[in-house]
């Protein structure tokens, strides 16, 4: 009976990197690419039974049994990218395939990476937020009615004492902590939309901050310039590579850019010229094109415009954490501060009109 995948799954990067990697590896070691999917079919059987990922697996070996490539295979599965489908197909036909696998598994373990990073950046400032909240509760609940109990009692009524600005403070409280938890409710709520599909939306509302916007826009060049670098190294040819990795693209900007660049490779300029008059990268990486071109140095110019824009992905990452990080610490410690404050000096007042 055959197996068929009932609903499309889109694999997860680290799904994609583990797959590529381990295919890479056996075809290396001279197994074939349909034994190699058969053999990857078993293990994930195996080891987390029937699931989405094993049906995947699953309807890819039964297709390569019966003939099919493996780039159709993975076209029929409908749970790899196009441009990654397209690499295989070039790579299969250059007889490049073991390289393109590897190149395949670590782009995608590199996007893993960098989504952690992210993630792993958002989520300390959510907890910060939550311990924010906890402390203005804390006071809300026990602190603010402990004093206002001494208060009463030793002034009569706060109302009419010269304390009337602790009601003051407790109102402040009051407002800072309902901010703080619709922080939380916008951050969560954007955490859920990007998990459901919707990184667009999510994207455009962050765009509006600088920083995020440059983030996003570097991202969104560097996965342009690793996917054309892997259709180059597959054996591609320079329009055509760049005309395949266009898909990947997502911000409007970039895609004007890349589709002014093709129009004037098809009128014979190189991919390096096109770049370059097009200020597709920075001075500095552009300047390194051409003469890496010339030179036949194409693929390595190309691997440290990548890492440059890998450095610059952590740098505006970190930019986020270390200015989100000490603003909500500080937040933290001035509130509790000035709530301190707000109920000890009419304490200090009593103290002193008392002595």
């Amino acid at each position: 009976m055959s197996s068929k995948v009932t609903k499309t799954k889109a694999l997860s990067y680290e799904e994609m990197g583990s797959f590529f990697e381990n295919m890479g590896m056996m075809v290396r070691a001279g197994i074939t690419a349909s034994e190699a999917v058969e053999l990857l079919k078993d293990d994930v059987k195996e080891e987390a039974g029937e699931g989405p990922l094993a049906d995947v697996y699953a309807e890819m070996a039964e297709s390569m049994q019966m003939g099919s490539s493996l780039e159709d295979a993975m076209k029929q599965a409908g749970s790899f990218p196009d441009y990654a489908v397209d690499m295989v197909g070039a790579s299969e036909y250059t007889g490049r395939l073991e390289e393109t696998l590897f190149h395949l598994s670590d782009y995608y373990r590199t996007e893993n990476s960098m989504k952690n990073t992210f993630v792993s950046a958002v989520r300390y400032p959510i907890i910060l937020l939550f311990m924010v909240i906890a402390v203005l509760a804390a006071m809300l609940a026990m602190v603010f009615p402990a004093f206002r109990g001494v208060y009463n009692n030793l002034t009569g009524s706060l109302a009419s004492s010269s304390f009337n600005y602790i009601n003051v403070s407790f109102t402040v409280c009051v407002v800072l902590m309902i901010v703080m938890i619709v922080l939380v409710c916008l951050m969560l709520a954007g955490v859920s939309m990007w998990r459901s599909g919707k990184q667009g939306k999510v994207k455009a509302m962050l765009s509006k901050i600088g920083t995020f916007r440059d983030l996003f826009a570097n991202l969104d060049l560097y996965r342009f310039t690793s996917c054309f670098d892997m259709f180059i190294s597959g054996g591609e040819l320079q329009d055509e590579a760049l005309k395949k990795s266009l898909s990947v693209a997502e911000s409007a900007e970039l895609k004007e850019k890349l589709e002014r660049c093709i129009q004037k490779t098809d009128q014979g300029l190189s991919f390096s010229q096109a770049a370059c008059e097009e200020k597709l990268y920075d001075p500095i990486n552009n300047r390194m094109l051409i003469p890496a071109e010339r030179s036949g140095m194409l693929d390595q110019v190309l691997q440290k415009i990548l890492a440059n824009l890998r450095d610059n992905n952590d740098k505006y990452i970190g930019k986020i954490a270390n200015t989100v990080e000490p603003m909500l610490t500080g937040f933290l410690m001035i509130t509790i501060g000035l709530m301190l404050i707000s109920l000890m000096v009419p304490l200090i007042g009593i103290m002193n009109s008392i002595g």
